[in-house]
């Protein structure tokens, strides 16, 4: 008779594992129905607009609204999100949620807290923490002009008082680096680049030579940044087109050219218009 009550115990046990098994199963996909994912949080000071953009993947999940807390110490509220097409959304109905609204955040940490809501009165969300500061424009603080030989050795000029020495049968280099200061760091900086005006330019008659008119622009010309000082950040000529010891200039016996060339320095960062400025550079023999 006992010997029948034993494997009677290991059925009922058994039976428990199994049914405790596939409860666990069910709430497990629950957990992972839906998930959020931030995609931008925008925020320009000149004009006070603030641009949020989340993706949500519902699943299975019926979604009844989203909204997204802001708050710091001094500031609090509440914006709602759509995916309508509507205020800021692009494309409806295609899991991306967005909002474009005038507001104006103090300089202060925030969190923002995207928050969803379904139809299963399941709420979940999402925490991202950024800190808005005080913006400012570049500056450029100075630009240094070497003349360089081919082994890189040269000498710092003056554009303003001195002119760059055009060889008769030698290639000599220009190289000039900008030093920028921008109190929002170097990420805020979105690029450095220049143009070159050689209307004045001249070379030997027999070459034909016929200057371009206006400022020549190209996706290679712009400044590499180099390194840091503690006058600011500093972007050299040599960027992965042009190898050092800077732009070549041709000799006078192989059409080399002379006279005033002006070199237009453009700084852009993230939140202002590029501060732009002009540089005659004299070339002659």
């Amino acid at each position: 008779m006992f010997r029948n009550l034993f494997p009677l115990k290991l059925i009922i046990i058994s039976i428990s594992l199994l049914i405790t098994s596939c409860v666990m199963n069910v709430e497990g996909p629950q957990e992972n129905s839906l998930s959020i994912e931030w995609l931008e949080i925008d925020y320009t000071q000149n004009d006070t607009t603030l641009f949020l953009q989340i993706e949500v993947l519902p699943e299975n999940e019926i979604i009844t609204d989203i909204f997204v807390e802001i708050s710091s110490e001094i500031f609090n509220t509440t914006i709602s999100l759509n995916d309508s097409g509507e205020f800021g959304d692009i494309i409806p109905q295609n899991n991306i949620f967005s909002s474009f609204s005038e507001i104006y955040l103090p300089f202060d940490a925030y969190q923002f807290k995207a928050v969803v809501q379904t139809s299963s009165l399941i709420e979940f969300d999402k925490k991202k923490n950024i800190t808005i500061e005080e913006q400012y424009e570049p500056e450029i603080v100075d630009i240094i002009f070497w003349e360089k030989k081919a082994d890189g050795s040269g000498v710092i000029f003056d554009p303003d008082s001195e002119v760059f020495q055009v060889d008769d049968d030698e290639y000599n280099y220009l190289d000039f680096q900008l030093i920028i200061n921008d109190k929002n760091g170097l990420d805020d900086i979105r690029y450095v680049r220049y143009q070159i005006n050689i209307e004045n330019m001249a070379a030997e008659d027999s070459c034909n030579y016929e200057p371009e008119s206006g400022f020549l622009n190209y996706p290679q010309w712009f400044l590499e940044y180099k390194e840091t000082t503690d006058e600011g950040f500093v972007f050299d000529v040599n960027n992965a087109y042009l190898s050092e010891p800077g732009i070549p200039i041709k000799p006078l016996n192989q059409c080399g050219r002379i006279g005033v060339s002006t070199f237009r320095f453009i700084v852009a960062d993230m939140n202002f218009d590029p501060i732009i400025k002009d540089q005659p550079v004299g070339f002659d023999k």
